[in-house]
Order: C-alpha cells, then sequence, then structure tokens
C-alpha cells in the first residue's frame, strides 16, 4: 500500500509557517489546526503562491531568517517549475539588497545577524549589494516588474518592523 500523500499546503499553512518564524503581519493569525511546514516547504510554497502578499513575504522571512539563504540556493538548484525558480531568485535578490540598504534599521529592530550572501547578481546582470548600499540594485531589479516593485519592498520593511510581533 502506497503511503498517503500529505494535503496540500493551504495559505493558512503558509501564513501560520510564517508567524512561528517571527514574521506574523499577515492575517489570520494562526488558529492552531494549521499543518506544520518545513523551512524548505515554506519557502517554495510562498514563492509558488498565486498571492503576491505571500510572494513578498518571502523576501520579508529572508530578512528576519538570513540563514535561510542556504535553503534558497539549494532550492534553485533542483528541478522546480521555472515560475517559481525565478520567483525563488528575484526575492532573494530583492531581501539581499533591502538588508544592505535598510541594515541599520533591521539590525535595531531584531539585532545583530548575518549577511545575506551575494547570489544570482550576475545571472541578472545586477551590481553587488555593496554598490550604493543596495540601492542601486534594488532599483535595477525593479525595473524589470510592471508593477511598482519598489513601494511594495519600502512597505514590506516597515510592516515587517512595526508588525506586532516584531519584538516577541
Amino acid at each position: 500500500m502506497a503511503p498517503a500523500t500529505p494535503p496540500p499546503i493551504t495559505r493558512d499553512d503558509l501564513v501560520a509557517g510564517l508567524h512561528a518564524r517571527g514574521v506574523c503581519y499577515l492575517a489570520p493569525t494562526p488558529a492552531g489546526d494549521e499543518r506544520g511546514v518545513t523551512d524548505e516547504e515554506l519557502i517554495l510554497g510562498l514563492a509558488g503562491s498565486k498571492d503576491s502578499r505571500l510572494r513578498f513575504a518571502l523576501v520579508a522571512l529572508l530578512l528576519r531568517h538570513p540563514m535561510l539563504s542556504d535553503a534558497v540556493e539549494r532550492l534553485c538548484a533542483q528541478a522546480h517549475p521555472a515560475v517559481v525558480l525565478g520567483e525563488l531568485r528575484k526575492r532573494y535578490l530583492a531581501a539581499l539588497y533591502l538588508q544592505r540598504l535598510w541594515r541599520t534599521r533591521l539590525r535595531l529592530a531584531f539585532g545583530d545577524s548575518p549577511l545575506i550572501p551575494e547570489r544570482f547578481t550576475a545571472e541578472f546582470r545586477l551590481p553587488s549589494p555593496e554598490v550604493m548600499h543596495g540601492e542601486m540594485g534594488l532599483q535595477r531589479l525593479t525595473e524589470h516588474s510592471p508593477y511598482n516593485d519598489w513601494s511594495s519592498y519600502e512597505q514590506l520593511v516597515d510592516l515587517l518592523i512595526e508588525q506586532p510581533c516584531a519584538r516577541a
């Protein structure tokens, strides 16, 4: 008999996974009956979500837990749909640049944390995150979007730092 396939990961499961990792600005507040997700499941679920707020939350997750950057690199080396791989790389780069741009503010809110390693900049032909403290790279990254991603990323930093669980 084949092992039972786990139920698909829901939006509530992803939000609960974020809350469990200190990213709690998205609603609804977890009820406690959500399925637990691994770091890799959470990262892939966020990158593959149809909800743009969840895709952007991947950036917040990386800013809050830079050590998850290695998981993103491992996932990008595996066979996943091209759209998911593209989202993983794009959100990784956004976190890379935002961390440099808002380093002092993030440190004041969450304490010292390691720098997100520079990855994927060459394949996107983007500058080093050290150029203009990441501002130039983030600007060039957002130029490829038909939406105002710059504003969304700035709002994301505010939401992450001002969230109710920020100091929990």
